[in-house]
């Protein structure tokens, strides 16, 4: 790799990292912490996707790959390190759950509104509440599920014992376990989408990623009204999407079907101001400072 190309990847990655540093700084998690699990992300790549072919990968190998010494490796690869990062989520389920009260045909009615459901009753083939999580959410209980959708606003009760989903998307708490899977979950799967694209072979190879901006930017009092219209457009794309998505006929692992896990993600951005000045100008630049 050529040093200008080297350059030019840290300074993207640079940009890149802005927003995530800070909010990591926000919540107090320190730069050892941080590199801790960088190094982690390092060794796990470099053993996965950069073994000779025919080879099993060394820690000797890892350690050249990643500049990190062998010991670092040694202790990074140990077993007990597995899982020590991951988070246990309910965000899949919940989101199962309000996609299908809205897309299958016994929990919705005509033109496709989703029903009005009671909670339970005793015909097993009553539609409910219960019904449906045990048909989309797997083990996870009724009541929990219910209390979460009640708790976030996607569901409410409409009389005793009834009840009426509100909103198709899941939006966990901030900083719950769910909440930061689904933020991992987009960074992680644009990101993919860019490095595709960087590797591409021709025009109409990679992953579609496009942009719409206005060239001379927005006037800051008509930022509401452009986030009101992107919520609404937005929303109703996804929505038709999703019910696209629901009509196909869904991978069967018993009959060799092979899967693959993709998607469509949108986001409104705004550019934060600090984070196109440089470094230096933010310092104080008194002779006896730190």
């Amino acid at each position: 790799m050529s040093d200008s190309v080297k350059k030019g990847l840290l300074a993207t990655y640079s940009r890149l990292l802005r927003p995530l540093i800070r909010i990591l700084l926000k919540h107090g998690v320190t730069y050892a912490e941080f590199s801790e699990v960088v190094k982690t992300v390092f060794v796990g790549v470099a053993a996965q996707e950069f073994r000779v072919p025919g080879k099993k990968m060394s820690k000797a190998r890892i350690a050249i790959v990643t500049g990190l010494t062998r010991k670092e490796v040694q202790r990074l690869t140990d077993t007990k390190q597995e899982g020590r990062y991951k988070l246990k989520t309910n965000l899949s389920r919940i989101s199962r759950v309000l996609t299908g009260w809205h897309t299958d045909p016994d929990f919705t009615g005509p033109y496709g509104m989703p029903l009005e459901i009671r909670y339970d009753s005793e015909g097993p083939q009553d539609t409910t509440f219960v019904r449906l999580v045990q048909q989309y959410s797997g083990d996870m209980t009724p009541r929990a599920m219910l209390d979460e959708l009640l708790r976030v606003g996607a569901v409410i009760e409409t009389d005793q014992n009834w009840y009426k989903v509100v909103r198709r998307e899941y939006v966990p708490q901030t900083l719950a376990p769910d909440f930061l899977e689904r933020v991992g979950n987009g960074i992680h799967d644009f990101i993919h989408t860019v490095e595709e694209n960087l590797e591409k072979s021709g025009e109409d190879a990679g992953r579609f990623e496009r942009t719409v901006r206005p060239t001379a930017g927005l006037k800051v009092e008509n930022l509401p009204l452009f986030d009101a219209y992107v919520r609404d457009k937005c929303q109703a794309l996804l929505e038709e999407i999703d019910n696209w998505l629901t009509k196909l006929e869904p991978p069967d692992a018993e009959k060799g079907d092979e899967l693959v896990h993709t998607g469509v993600g949108i986001y409104h951005y705004v550019v934060d101001k600090d984070d196109e000045v440089p470094v230096h100008e933010l310092l104080e630049t008194k002779n006896n400072s730190d």
